[in-house]
């Protein structure tokens, strides 16, 4: 066990700064490849958005992120390489539904639609779509000089009521963000080359979903929760000698052709480079930069009920829920009926569901208003009393933005979802490229 307290080791060869999971790819990497390595972490523990929470008779899930999308295989391929003794599940099939409002202000609830990529369908005119936005067809365009949001090219040519509808609504409960400030380059590479190849949006996922490619809404998880992955990271990290240093707090870096100074409450550590894997505001700060990006806070709520109505699963594993629905609440997970192990380990009629706000600035969770959320998204009336257990978190889920990153200074890196973007299959990649550029540099360096 690290001492929060003891000051930081000196002359080391790589420091890190953050150790949620991008923190913890660079140490690992680094470390194997004989770096002497340190890594400061301002809270309590390492792995930040991956962490647990204990429930019921001390059953541990996830308190924050509970899955990762399959769009690439950047998670299966880290815990591979690495052995890590973690083991990847599937979510049950069943999927997610949509909870939409008509004009009239009645509450509808549909399956997303199956044959579709971030709610951007391969037949506009599929039952499941038009169950949702009737009528929506695609306007064949010029693809554009300069990539617009998502939200645009998707208004542009299936229309507002499918990009506001579907598409804004994944957007806000996957990434936290609205579509309007996303681009489809940043958040699915891959589907937006194949639309600059064929100049259709249905045709590009159409192409992706009939050759097999993973949907980009599709995930997995870990059994016994996603944080057991920056768990296992972090043990590995330790027994290959890294020092992962707690409770502290960088004051302020200097950096040079020679080195990185970096001062904290409990010394200052002299490093051959250095990797800054925190929030875009921490980055600023550190660097002088003056560009901080808007932060995408999540206001989490995770609710244990005994709700015997539950236990047909009314609306799949979970819902993302659109704006004009009335509520607090932007996304449900029905934790239990997406993950079978969890399922498992709960008594009978017990369920958990967890609950992110639409605004987390305004949000107040409490069993009166969970309740009446999860009443309205699923159909089924609950009471504030059927839940048991109730813990309301936040968390600071910063994703890349259209923000400027600071300038380049000499030995130091950047990573982490603020420059790589949402999610672990974005985070890990830029991660390990980082590492593997940090390892290059000191294999050149001369020998101290």
């Amino acid at each position: 066990m690290s001492n929060p307290h003891a000051e930081a080791a000196a002359d080391v060869d790589l420091c890190i700064v953050g150790g949620g999971i991008a923190g913890l790819v660079v140490a690992v990497e680094a470390s194997a490849a004989g770096l002497r390595t340190v890594v400061l972490e301002r809270s309590a523990r390492v792995g930040g958005m991956l962490a647990p929470a204990a429930v019921g008779d001390g059953i541990l899930v996830d308190a924050g992120a509970e899955s990762f999308a399959t769009r690439t295989d950047a998670v299966p391929a880290l815990i591979a390489q690495l052995s890590l003794p973690v083991e990847i599940v599937e979510p049950d099939p069943t999927g997610a539904w949509l909870v939409v409002s008509d004009e009239g202000g009645a509450v509808r609830r549909a399956p997303l639609p199956s044959r579709s990529i971030l709610g951007i369908p391969a037949d506009p005119a599929a039952e499941d779509v038009r169950a949702l936005v009737p009528g929506a067809t695609e306007k064949i365009l010029p693809v554009p000089a300069s990539e617009p949001s998502f939200h645009a090219l998707v208004a542009d040519r299936l229309g507002a009521p499918l990009a506001a509808t579907i598409v804004d609504t994944v957007c806000r409960g996957v990434y936290s963000t609205p579509a309007d400030r996303l681009q489809l380059s940043r958040i699915h590479p891959q589907l937006w080359a194949r639309f600059q190849q064929s100049g259709s949006l249905t045709a590009a996922v159409a192409d992706l979903v009939t050759t097999g490619a993973r949907p980009g809404s599709a995930v997995a998880g870990i059994r016994g929760g996603l944080w057991r992955l920056a768990d296992a990271l972090a043990a590995r990290a330790r027994a290959q000698g890294v020092m992962i240093e707690t409770e502290t707090t960088v004051a302020q870096i200097d950096s040079a052709d020679s080195g990185v100074t970096v001062r904290t409450m409990h010394g200052t550590v002299r490093a051959g480079a250095l990797v800054l894997a925190t929030g875009r505001a921490e980055i600023d700060r550190l660097t002088g930069d003056g560009q901080s990006a808007p932060q995408a806070p999540v206001h989490l709520a995770i609710a244990r009920l005994h709700a015997p109505a539950l236990d047909r699963h009314p609306v799949g594993t979970g819902a993302l829920v659109a704006d004009a629905v009335p509520g607090q609440t932007k996304a449900m997970t029905h934790a239990n009926a997406k993950w079978e192990w969890l399922d498992e380990a709960l008594p009978p009629h017990e369920h958990l569901v967890r609950v992110s706000a639409r605004d987390a600035e305004t949000a107040r969770f409490d069993e009166e208003s969970v309740a009446a959320d999860a009443s309205r998204i699923t159909g089924v009336s609950l009471a504030p009393g059927s839940i048991r257990e109730l813990r309301v978190g936040r968390w600071d889920a910063a994703s890349a933005s259209g923000a400027e990153p600071p300038a380049p200074r000499p030995g130091v890196h950047l990573t982490g979802a603020a420059v790589a973007g949402t999610g672990l299959a974005a985070v890990i990649p830029h991660a390990r490229a980082v590492a593997a550029d940090v390892i290059a540099a000191h294999a050149l360096a001369p020998a101290h």
